[in-house]
């Protein structure tokens, strides 16, 4: 009776423990800047109702486009994906980055998870998301150089825009090398790897007396990742266009959203203001001491705005429709991805059934 007891009595895992420090994330960022949302909420009924939701529209036009440059990715690799899971999934991912800063990185967990889910080669879909922070790091470097150099040639150019600049620009690089190393000394890349691998397994694993990652496993995770990198070469760099179209194009379609806004609240809009602000807020949204960049980019954003020429009152009513939609509206679908998710344990292999 006593074993039969302890057989059934739940088992905290650090899943568990995680998803119940996220929840307290969503629900601590609701309360702290309630004041904020308030705001947005008022500030979005006095835009040009239309534009206002085609700002929406082309937000979600930007999330699935997100869903399809992971299709593509996991295409290359050979890795089977579908949209349905990948649209949730990056919901889940934009969610986690908030609510776990780490400059996009610690997005990677929901797909690792899920890819045990699904038993899937979890070395390959570490691949496919350093292959996807890369080019979202390089397709923004475009623009983000673009908009640095608009400022530049005005005088407003800032010493932390610079220095945030450098710092997202020294980490591409260094996800560079490492997918360099990986095409062409796959076998010297998977030593490095091993220490990153373990992490990873601390990370997304669950907590255990014993030692949490075994050297098998660690074996098991180089090997994928090997071969996802042989599926790559075998694919040839020209099966690299689709990823990075969907790149440029999601940074296109994030520029057109500020665009919309700014005409629903009647702002002057030209391109190199919208190229400016649009970069210096993804910035920060990356490189920011808050989560988010919560308070730090809407403070950051007015600035710009109002040193390119831009009156005090619209800078600010433009920045707060803007981050309500392009930042709060993401981040509570993300919250109800992610709970979708958990009560549904199942559904990668549902969907695998019905394929």
């Amino acid at each position: 009776m006593d074993s039969a007891s302890e057989r059934k009595r739940p088992i905290i895992t650090f899943q568990t423990i995680m998803y119940g420090l996220l929840v307290a994330a969503f629900v601590y960022a609701l309360y702290r800047y309630r004041g904020q949302l308030l705001d947005i909420f008022d500030v979005l009924q006095q835009g040009i109702w239309y534009l206002v939701l085609a700002s929406m529209i082309v937000l979600a036009l930007s999330v699935y486009n997100q869903a399809m440059l992971y299709v593509s990715i996991y295409s290359l690799l050979d890795i089977p994906s579908h949209r349905h899971e990948m649209l949730p999934l990056y919901l889940i991912r934009r969610f986690v980055t908030v609510a776990a800063p780490s400059g996009g990185f610690s997005g990677w967990v929901p797909f690792l998870q899920f890819a045990r889910r699904r038993d899937l080669a979890v070395g390959a879909v570490f691949v496919a998301n350093l292959i996807y922070t890369i080019l979202w790091y390089s397709t923004f470097g475009v623009f983000l150089l673009i908009g640095l150099l608009y400022l530049f040639f005005l005088h407003d150019l800032q010493w932390f825009e610079i220095s945030a600049a450098i710092v997202m620009l020294v980490t591409d690089l260094v996800m560079i090398v490492l997918f360099a190393l990986a095409w062409t000394a796959p076998h010297y890349l998977e030593r490095v790897l091993m220490q990153i691998g373990r992490r990873v397994e601390v990370v997304a694993g669950r907590i255990r007396r014993k030692a949490p990652v075994g050297e098998r496993q660690l074996t098991t995770f180089a090997t994928d990742l090997t071969r996802a990198m042989e599926s790559m070469r075998r694919a040839g760099t020209r099966h690299l266009a689709a990823p990075v179209l969907h790149a440029f194009l999601n940074e296109a379609l994030n520029i057109l959203t500020f665009y919309v806004i700014a005409l629903a609240f009647d702002m002057p809009a030209s391109f190199g203001v919208m190229v400016a602000a649009y970069s210096v807020s993804i910035l920060f949204f990356v490189v920011s001491p808050t989560p988010g960049g919560l308070g730090f980019v809407e403070g950051t954003l007015i600035v710009v705005l109002t040193t390119l020429g831009v009156p005090p009152e619209k800078a600010t009513v433009v920045t707060l429709a803007y981050r309500g939609i392009s930042f709060w509206l993401p981040f509570v679908l993300g919250f109800t991805a992610l709970r979708w998710f958990n009560r549904h344990p199942d559904v990668g292999r549902a969907v695998d059934a019905e394929a």
